[in-house]
């Protein structure tokens, strides 16, 4: 409920943690087709939440879709995400 009106009020980390209750079912209805975890994924990525910015690119990668992929490891890297870092690696050899 809380973090509910914090994301409604642009608090990025509510969206994030929002995402994660939604793609887990955590306290919430499991959101079995994803739109609502991605809505709230995708708000905290654009405010600048680098793990949010790390899991778009994460399923990305498993989209196939290497290229996005690379965009948002790039972006969360520099925000300071050394998660995004190791998986930049992988292709940089």
């Amino acid at each position: 409920k809380y973090y509910t009106k914090a994301a409604a009020l642009g608090n990025i980390s509510a969206h994030f943690s929002l995402s994660l209750m939604y793609r887990n079912g955590q306290c919430i209805k499991k959101d079995k087709k994803k739109e609502i975890y991605k809505f709230h994924l995708e708000e905290a990525a654009i405010g600048g939440h680098p793990i949010a910015r790390n899991n778009i690119a994460c399923q990305e990668e498993v989209d196939g879709r290497l290229d996005r992929a690379v965009k948002h490891w790039v972006i969360a890297a520099n925000l300071g995400n050394d998660v995004s870092l190791r998986s930049l690696r992988k292709f940089i050899k």
